[in-house]
């Protein structure tokens, strides 16, 4: 289990701009976490068409049945799809979220590999969404943010007061703000979809909940 580290007190400065990202120490813990899976299936995708494509092998040589080529090409098959996700776990690494800040006429990341995303508060393309979600075994909640402007930027955890200010700052500059809601009250995930306010096509990218309201 991650615990939960407070959240920074420092407030924006002129250098800077407001910090929007959990504490580097645990912001990684849970973006090991997320990315576990990932890293399992593609192991057991090669290590599974490795066996495939040995076995084919063994029964080519020993029987010569047509059998082991469809073996070897299903092999050959979960082991590019192996490959394929190892390769989509490095590109998400490589542009993971070391720095984001909010600005007054617009927000910015900074990747890993030094690339910078921004996007200005005017900005007829601009598309975010968070999905705040409980925790399993812990107080503390899942603040994720969605750069839906550039799908190679993988989500990033927002702190508790970078998910405020955020927030504070849809409504000064009077964006588009939908809520939606599902789950019961102490265990309750929440999602919202930020938009431009010359945002002309407002298709959701986020399925409507239980509940929704919109600012």
């Amino acid at each position: 289990m991650v615990h939960a580290e407070p959240d920074p007190v420092e407030g924006p400065t002129e250098d800077s701009g407001f910090p929007l990202l959990r504490p580097a120490e645990e912001a990684n813990a849970l973006r090991r976490r997320r990315e576990r899976p990932a890293e399992i299936g593609q192991t057991l995708l090669v290590l599974l068409g490795a066996v495939c494509a040995g076995a084919s092998l063994a029964l080519w040589l020993t029987h010569g049945s047509v059998v082991a080529l469809g073996l070897l090409a299903f092999g050959v098959v979960l082991i590019a799809l192996g490959l394929f996700q190892h390769w989509l776990l490095r590109r998400e690494r490589s542009h993971r979220v070391d720095q984001a800040h909010l600005w007054e006429s617009g927000i910015e990341l900074v990747l890993h590999n030094d690339e910078v995303r921004a996007a200005s508060w005017t900005d007829a393309a601009l598309a975010l969404d968070v999905f705040v979600r409980p925790r399993r075994n812990s107080e503390e909640e899942d603040r994720l943010l969605v750069w839906r402007m550039d799908p190679k930027v993988p989500a990033f955890d927002l702190s508790k007061s970078g998910l405020e200010q955020l927030r504070k700052t849809v409504v000064e500059h009077d964006l588009g703000f939908t809520e939606y809601r599902r789950g019961r009250k102490t265990r309750e995930s929440r999602a919202y979809e930020i938009r431009s306010s010359r945002h002309d096509a407002k298709p959701s990218t986020i399925s409507p909940e239980t509940s929704r309201s919109t600012l």
